[in-house]
Order: structure tokens, then sequence, then C-alpha cells
């Protein structure tokens, strides 16, 4: 039956307040000098309360620093408080320091790379647009002039460069002019090298190359590395020297490859999976790994060095608990869905069942994601297609009884490709300082702070803690250095055995005393992988 509306419906429709109307939220990201960008938020009437979608400590620390350029409206809490009909605006200084998620405003000459996940709102009072303004923007794979609308589907999630002048490269490809052009080259060796590697290997993945912004960076301590993984892949590179030595090259390599090989990933898929965090980076840290070998840029003892340690530390970190026990923030806070995502996804398919190459296995499991299904992850990988097949490594790793260190112990014999062998002096002293950490969990309920130095470990002062009162510069160790000393270890047990407690030498000449309830466990040995053993099974057919 048709519809009709009287004239008194067509004046209860308009005399509803305006909120109650189709309204929309206008978020503008623009770039006004070298150090700032001004943001803001066109709100309608009747919209007093919007909820940021980066929220709690990590979101509030940010929003932090920006700072109010008219009385429209004031961030409190998580939410951005107005009395609504007028628009917003804020400064938001540049920085290079990452708080949360992606950097919001993060400096490079000539321009700043942003992420509008920093600003997004909740579309509680209608749809949000967002736009970025800048003399030259590169966003989604595209160049744009003086304004960009980012596309409806991921407005709240877009990345973007935004530049001060516009640009005449052909390529959308931003590199710091600050970098050398060897760190360039190496750069650009990597990131094409693992596209083409994987692009190969996986058949059925559809891959977007992102846009590389290489951004010269500053940090307190040595060179080092970051970066994102987005449509725009940041690559920070701290304190980067003009001629990089091999420690800095492995490093880039590494960041490279593994942001590169998440492309071949679909992120939010995964995340209906309990173990999403491991599932990606566990097997973006496995493409690039077995990416790095088959191009040369590993040797194959490298790959076994790294893959040895990461296995160490992921038996270390988990401190006595099943995968299962751990919370987000103790996994996250160790980097377990890395060193412990590695190994699992190495024996797990160097030790699956069937037909068909280890990579082919992960190339399946994400084109069943991309067709909606959601496939045992364990299954998938170990098992694929082959019937009367029950996986048996990622069950146990994931499972909710032993713990990690006792299921490793249970797994590895039965693969084949790893035996025990004495400890490195690095993982003794890795151990050393797991024991340090005890001790200060335990004297200081259940708080730690340690920073290593090369001559020792700096141990903070807190209030909370029963001895440790104030930091405290440690050299030495019951009367052995604190690192690399195969001694050191046993004489921090058999203190705690026999006297209850473990002394410390201070770098000022003092002595620090603190209570020992239980010595920490070292371990004897720990796995190393037959690198070609594994290597063999992973590539077979």
């Amino acid at each position: 039956m048709k519809k009709s509306f009287s004239w008194f419906h067509l004046m209860c429709a308009a005399l509803l307040p305006l909120g109650a109307h189709a309204a929309t939220v206008d978020v503008d990201i623009k770039l006004v000098s070298a150090d700032a960008l001004e943001v803001s938020f066109a709100l309608p009437e009747h919209c007093t309360a919007l909820a940021f979608l980066k929220d709690e400590r990590g979101g509030q620390e940010i929003r932090a620093a920006w700072q109010k350029q008219n009385d429209c409206a004031l961030p409190e809490g998580d939410q951005l408080k107005s009395a609504g009909a007028c628009t917003a605006r804020f400064r938001v200084p540049a920085t290079m320091q990452k708080i949360s998620g992606y950097p919001g405003s993060f400096p490079a000459p000539g321009g700043m790379y942003v992420h509008s996940s920093n600003y997004a709102l909740a579309d509680s009072c209608g749809p949000v647009t967002y736009r970025y303004h800048a003399a030259d923007i590169v966003m989604d794979g595209r160049r744009y002039r003086d304004v960009a609308t980012a596309p409806a589907a991921t407005g709240g999630d877009t990345p973007a460069m935004l530049m001060l002048a516009p640009q005449a490269n052909a390529s959308l490809d931003y590199f710091d002019p600050r970098l050398s052009a060897a760190t360039v080259a190496q750069i650009r060796e990597v990131a094409d090298g693992t596209i083409a590697y994987l692009g190969k290997q996986l058949p059925l993945a559809v891959v977007n190359r992102p846009v590389i912004a290489a951004i010269a960076a500053t940090e307190s301590g040595g060179p080092n590395v970051g970066g994102d993984a987005g449509n725009i892949l940041r690559l920070a590179l701290f304190n980067w020297p003009q001629a990089p030595g091999p420690e800095e090259n492995a490093k880039l390599t590494l960041l490279v490859s593994h942001e590169f090989s998440h492309r071949f990933q679909l992120r939010d898929a995964v995340d209906v999976y309990p173990d999403a965090r491991l599932v990606n980076e566990g097997g973006a840290e496995f493409l690039r790994w077995l990416t790095s070998v088959q191009q040369g840029w590993l040797t194959r003892p490298e790959a076994a060095a790294q893959l040895d340690k990461a296995l160490a530390e992921c038996m270390l970190y988990t401190e006595g608990k099943s995968w299962r026990a751990l919370t987000p923030r103790q996994i996250g806070s160790q980097r377990l869905e890395y060193l412990c995502g590695l190994p699992a996804y190495v024996y797990s398919l160097a030790a699956r069942q069937g037909a068909g190459s280890a990579l082919s296995r992960f190339d399946s499991f994400y084109h069943q994601l991309r067709q909606g299904r959601v496939p045992d992850f364990p299954q998938a990988l170990e098992c694929g297609d082959t019937a009367n097949c029950k996986a048996q490594v990622l069950p146990a790793l994931l499972s909710s009884g032993a713990t990690m260190e006792q299921q490793w112990n249970d797994v590895l014999p039965k693969t084949g490709l790893a035996t025990l062998r004495p400890p490195s002096q690095a993982l003794r002293d890795r151990m050393v300082l797991r024991a340090v950490v005890k001790l200060m969990v335990d004297d200081c309920a259940g708080r730690s702070g340690t920073t290593e130095t090369p001559q020792g470990i700096i141990l903070d002062g807190m209030k909370v803690c029963k001895s440790i009162h104030q930091d405290s510069y440690a050299t030495s160790i019951e009367g052995h250095p604190v690192f690399g000393d195969a001694a050191t270890g046993p004489a921090m047990a058999s203190a705690c055995e026999t006297r209850h407690e473990v002394s410390f030498g201070l770098k000022d000449g003092g002595k620090l005393v603190v209570p020992c309830q239980a010595p920490y466990q070292f371990r004897s040995a720990f796995y190393a992988i037959d690198i070609d053993k594994a290597l063999a099974r992973l590539m077979r057919e």
C-alpha cells in the first residue's frame, strides 16, 4: 500500500532538532608549517560530545600536546566536548615520539607524515569526512594538489605524506635527502626484491606496492629503526650513519622486508582469531626470514642464529606461562608475537603434512580469508587439504595447558629439526637480566625498571621497593661482571639459595643487597635448528 504523509507528519519532521537529521562531521588536517599541522573539526548543532577512536592513556597523551586555537571545543578524556554548530581548531606540533599506534605528525624535511587515526571520531553525530590540505599530497597510491579527501571506507585509518611545496618527482616514494645514496639503494633493493619474490611464491595474493616514506630521525642511543606498514610505509631511521655498517644494514633489511611482507597478509581479516597478533606479526616475520635467505640477504648460519635467538627469548620471556595465560599487555611488552611467532611458523610449516610447499599453505590460508571464509589457522598451515590430518605443532604451542617452554620441549624433538646446545654468552646475559628483573619484581611489589649499559645495568629506584630506594648503577653481581661472564648466573643462584640475597657492586663504589625469595631458573641448554634440513622441508612441494 502506498504511504502518504499528512501536514501534521511534515510539520513534526520540520520541528525535529537538527541533530536528528542527517548531519556530517568534517575533519580537516592541514600542513601549515614544517613543524605543525592545523586540525579542525566542523561539528553540527546539538553534537556536544564525540568519542575519539584513539582512546585511553595513549590517545589522551597524544591530545595533551594539541594547542587550542579557538573556544569551540576541548578534548576531555576520550571525547571532544563542544557546544556544537562550530569548527574547533587545534595546532598539532610535529613530533618524532610515537605514543600509540600510528604517529600523527611525524616530521620530514619539506613536509610531514600524518595518519588520520590520531584525529578519528566516532560517527555518532553523522558520517565523518577526512580531508588533507597541503601543496602536495600523497595518499592512497596517488598524488594530489592542495586538497585530498580520504576514502569513506578507510577515512579514519588513512596515512598521507604532506609536502609544503609541489613535488616534481614521478615516483610517489619519499626519501629524506639526509639519507645516503647507499641507504636509499638498499631500501629499494630489499623492497623490490621482497615484492618480486613473494609475488611469485604467493600467486593468489592481491598486492599493491605501498608508497615508501623513508625519514631520517633522532632519538637517544645509537642507530635504530622503526616503521609502520600501511598504504604509506613509514621507515624511521634513527641516528642513521652516512656509511652504515653490517649491523645497521641488517637492521634495515629486516625492517624493510618485514614491512613489505605485511602486504601479502590481511591485517583486519585475522582480527577474528584469538592469536591475531601472532598470526599477523609472526607471519610477516616468517615471510621476511624466508625471503631474506632465498634472496641472499641472510646467510644460512645468520638465518639459523636469528631463529634460535627468537625461540630462546620466546621461552625466556613467557616466564613459565602457557600462551593462553599471557595477557595482551605481557605479549606486547616483550614482543612475543614476533619472538614466538617466527619459530611457531617455521617449525609448524616445516612439520606440515601432505603435499605443497610452506608458502603455498600460507597463500591458501589468506586466499580463503579473502573469500570471506575463516579457516582454522593451525589446520590450514599444517594440514591444508590433506585428508585425515590433525595439526600437531600449533595447537600445542598456542594452548592453555603446559607452559610455552614445556610445549616447545615436547614439540621440537618430534620434528627432528632441532637439537639442544649450551647457551651462548649472549643468552647467558639474557638470563642474568631476567634474573635481575625477577629480583626487582619480588622487591618492588610486582614492578621493575632496568636499563642495560655497556658496563652493567641501572636499576630504577621506586617508593614501592623494599631495598631499591634509588637508582642504582650495578657493574657487578656477586663479584662477577654483570654481563660477559659465564659465572655470573650460577653465582646469583648460589647466593639466593645459601644466603637468600644477592649482592650488587655499584659504579660509585657502593653496594646494594637485594633479598631473594627463590632463585631464577637458569637454562643449561637451548634449541638450535638444523637450518639445511628445515629449509629443505619448507621448500619441498
